[in-house]
């Protein structure tokens, strides 16, 4: 298994990588010097799969929280807080989240906000809640105007990663956390995308358990050396936003029904790879290797039906605005170009020559 270090102002924690490492999570317990959780917060589907298990194992109640993107919200925090305080979690309680990057960020935020804030476990089972979600310390949840405009820094106090979990998946959410592989990939090292699936056809059998465990590990590894020199994004992190300005408007705008996050990430990138294009940050062979690896992530839900205006205008309450507007990450040939600003109408155009095709 892999281990890798985070710091934070909160503490440091590692993220274990390695297929099984859930079902052995009081061996990586004892081995991190943490008490077993009171409470596993899973969904409707991860419940079943991963987390009733382990929740038995170490004879504490598990909730499970209803599917969804449009159910990470409000409510699912109230609830999760409501039933840690009915089974009498108190601040020396240590609580855990199975699943993907939704319940990730749902639980997490839940975490910081009960009784002021309380210790968790991050057990992601997607490839996206183990490249991005379960990294760094963000938690959140949605708006109706917009995405993750409620969170706070609030990391976990370890991260399990069990990359046996991605047997599980339906292709189309290997392919959307693929989609995060590759802004990583684009930001901290190119040689990664070379492991990437060499098929649009894509699904867990695609790699080795081990070389998916390799594509995890090192896509943590580039996050972790972002989010340990700047864990609150006040400069560096900023690179990880690289493909989600014009992903999240884009979520928003189909009310967070249509795309998934790594999808909608996806057609971000494209827009990204355009506009750097246009202001002569990225050379055209670098737009083209940027395209061929999203493209190589085969289908996803199509955009051509939106309005352009409509969904640039999901761009103006993106939580990322400053004084200034709006602050772009644009690639460049050899990483990224931070603060760059992009008029509206700009906006508008790329996202209108995506959907020409």
């Amino acid at each position: 298994m892999a281990r890798l270090e985070l710091k934070s102002a909160h503490g440091d924690y590692i993220t274990v990588v390695g297929p099984g490492s859930l079902g052995r999570v009081r061996e990586v317990l004892e081995q991190e010097r943490l008490a077993c959780p009171r409470s596993i917060v899973a969904d409707t589907t991860v419940g079943p799969l991963h987390g009733r298990k382990p929740a038995a194992a170490m004879d504490c109640t598990a909730l499970e929280l209803p599917c969804g993107e449009t159910n990470k919200n409000w409510a699912a925090v109230e609830g999760i807080c409501r039933h840690w305080l009915a089974i009498g979690l108190d601040r020396s309680a240590l609580a855990m989240a199975v699943g993907g990057g939704i319940v990730t960020d749902t639980v997490g935020f839940a975490a910081a906000s009960y009784l002021r804030g309380i210790a968790w476990i991050a057990a992601p089972t997607t490839l996206l809640g183990m490249v991005d979600a379960a990294v760094g310390g963000k938690t959140g949840v949605n708006l109706p105007e917009g995405k993750n405009l409620v969170g706070s820094f609030w990391p976990p106090r370890l991260v399990i990663a069990d990359t046996a979990t991605l047997s599980t998946l339906p292709p189309r959410e290997l392919r959307a956390g693929l989609a995060e592989v590759v802004k990583a990939a684009w930001i901290g090292d190119h040689a990664l995308l070379a492991l990437l699936p060499d098929t649009t056809d894509i699904g867990y059998d695609s790699l080795t358990p081990h070389e998916w465990e390799t594509l995890v590990a090192r896509s943590v590894a580039i996050k972790a050396e972002i989010v340990n020199a700047d864990e609150r994004e006040a400069g560096l992190r900023k690179a990880l936003n690289l493909g989600h300005t014009m992903g999240h408007a884009l979520e928003a705008a189909t009310g967070y029904q249509r795309l998934l996050h790594g999808e909608a990430v996806a057609w971000g990138l494209l827009a990204a790879a355009t506009l750097g294009r246009r202001r002569g940050l990225l050379s055209a062979d670098g737009e083209e290797t940027l395209r061929r690896a999203v493209g190589g992530l085969g289908s996803r839900p199509g955009i051509a039906d939106l309005d352009a205006e409509t969904v640039c205008g999901f761009i103006a309450v993106d939580k990322k605005r400053d004084a200034d507007g709006i602050a772009w990450v644009l690639p460049t040939d050899d990483g990224v170009a931070l603060d760059q600003r992009v008029a509206t109408a700009e906006a508008v155009e790329v996202l209108k020559e995506l959907q020409r095709g």
